[in-house]
């Protein structure tokens, strides 16, 4: 199994890959989609490869190539049901900032518009995803949206979204999302996915981070 990271203006998208086929987590703001269909043939693989396309959330930032990568690959659209239905509206959403920068970064970035998309999968709290063809298994970690989901690799690493932040460019260490819908919640998550002792998690902005920063957040 093998895990490519797509680098987006703003944030992150990951192509999975296994003996079976692979699984998009998360797809960029719009227009990104070129980017990661390149990277899905540097891997090797042609779009028909792809099984599954995961949003972690609804943000713009990480559906807003959604749409033209399901054309793409024929591949399903799955998103954990607390977050549906906003991606199904799109639009814009109000973003509620944790910490300064994300504050002086609001203006810009709530100008992001969702694009509208209906959903072809909507996961529960917890999904076997080799069920609807994807890789390992997805868990709900809400807080920064009612509905983010992480996903656990068969080998321990985590797809994150936005659960945690690395902050900006490429820092490492495990800090809370940027944005919260609910900062209690979203510190319960945080915990629960060091809970689960991943050896790397993998974030839209920032990281990879390593096990020990995120084995720090039980402390918190």
């Amino acid at each position: 199994m093998t895990v490519y990271t797509v680098k987006n203006v703003a944030s992150s998208a990951f192509l999975v890959t296994d003996e079976n086929g692979a699984m998009i987590v998360d797809t960029g703001v719009a227009g990104r989609a070129p980017a990661m269909l390149q990277q899905i043939a540097d891997a090797g693989l042609r779009p028909a490869d792809v099984k599954l396309i995961l949003l972690t959330h609804y943000h713009a930032d990480h559906s807003g190539s959604a749409l033209a990568l399901r054309e793409a690959t024929g591949a399903p659209i799955a998103i954990h049901r607390d977050d549906a239905d906003q991606l199904r509206r799109g639009g814009r959403v109000d973003l509620q900032p944790t910490s300064l920068m994300p504050r002086l970064m609001k203006v810009m970035l709530a100008k992001a518009e969702i694009p509208a998309t209906e959903p072809d999968i909507i996961l529960d709290d917890e999904e076997d995803l080799t069920r609807h063809g994807g890789i390992g298994r997805s868990f709900v970690t809400p807080g920064h949206t009612p509905g983010s989901t992480c996903v656990l690799l068969p080998d321990g690493s985590i797809l994150a979204g936005d659960a945690l932040s690395g902050g900006l460019m490429r820092a490492r260490t495990a800090r809370k999302p940027m944005f919260a819908t609910d900062l209690d919640t979203a510190a319960r998550s945080m915990r629960t996915i060091a809970d689960h002792a991943p050896i790397t998690v993998y974030v839209g902005h920032g990281g990879p981070l390593a096990a020990p920063s995120v084995a720090a957040l039980k402390a918190r």
